[in-house]
């Protein structure tokens, strides 16, 4: 099995320079949306009740960059997926009425009709296209974080036996239990004991106090971690560890909306805005070549 252990200024995932924990970019990339355009006919493909009122209403949890984070007024939301439905937004001809909610809410919002979206990193899975309807557009990786000094090592066995922090509703728990913990029994070794936070930050604070042994989260998170640890933080990424599909998720039914999400975000790639997107925020790794919808579930792999 081939393990790879990455020093977090290793460009495979580099992340924009941080301070105090929040990107050092502009809050908006005029360069970027410049030439994009509202599109009439794609318009036309948004469900009428959005057409009316000129907005879609989003739902993310912004303390996860570089997905989304706060800039330093604590009001605007920065990172590629900001910046990816803003541009969305300006082709569908609407905008965007972003919220931040704690990531377990995410579905649960959707689903109730209170949000028309929710983005925020979201793997697909096959047990969430149950819930909703994903429209799926790039990738994630998982990884491994610890102090620096642990013993945990390039062998997915060295896990065995310690205490694992994951933030609750997400697939890292999963990971965790699904993955890492069943290899470790198969090999005759102790299971790894899982806690859930509510929070990004809560599962850092955990690692730094020692309440828990390691972390499993986006490897593309991996210079904000490093930016909040009081503590040299290495991050190790396993082959055993999934890389995954992201995307928006809807309402399961809101197939107007699926399809209007699906058409702006091809024809964004079409322009180059995506790439450009996604290059600005050093995320060029991440990129989902042929975006769509629900496309776990119809066997796409992220590999």
């Amino acid at each position: 099995m081939r393990k790879v252990i990455l020093a977090v200024s290793v460009g495979l995932l580099a992340v924009t320079a941080l301070v105090l924990g929040r990107p050092t970019v502009a809050l908006a990339d005029d360069a970027i949306t410049a030439s994009v355009k509202a599109d009439p006919a794609l318009h036309a493909m948004l469900p009428k009740s959005i057409q009316v009122s000129g907005i879609i209403k989003l739902a993310t949890d912004a303390h996860y960059p570089p997905c989304e984070s706060f800039a330093e007024d604590n009001v605007t939301m920065i990172g590629w997926e900001p910046d990816l439905w803003d541009a969305l937004a300006k082709k569908l001809g609407v905008k965007v009425k972003a919220e931040s909610i704690n990531f377990d809410g995410l579905i649960p919002g959707v689903q109730s009709g209170r949000y028309d979206t929710a983005m925020e990193c979201i793997s697909d899975t096959v047990e969430r296209e149950k819930q909703v309807t994903f429209v799926d557009l790039s990738i994630s990786i998982n990884g491994i974080f610890t102090l620096e000094n642990s013993a945990i090592t390039d062998n997915p066995l060295s896990l065995c036996g310690l205490k694992s922090g994951a933030q609750k509703g997400t697939t890292f728990v999963q990971s965790i239990k699904e993955l890492l913990s069943p290899l470790c029994v198969k090999n005759g070794k102790a299971p790894i004991a899982t806690n859930e936070f509510a929070s990004a930050d809560a599962t850092i604070l955990a690692l730094l106090s020692g309440r828990v042994d390691f972390l499993v989260n986006d490897a593309s998170a991996a210079a904000f971690i490093k930016k909040q640890s009081s503590q040299p933080v290495k991050l190790i990424v396993l082959d055993v560890l999934p890389k995954q599909i992201d995307g928006f998720i809807v309402k399961k039914d809101n197939t107007e909306l699926a399809n209007a999400l699906l058409a702006g975000t091809k024809a964004l790639m079409d322009e180059g805005v995506y790439d450009r997107i996604m290059d600005k925020w050093d995320i060029a790794a991440l990129k989902l070549k042929t975006p769509g919808i629900n496309l776990v579930s119809k066997g796409a792999t992220a590999n």
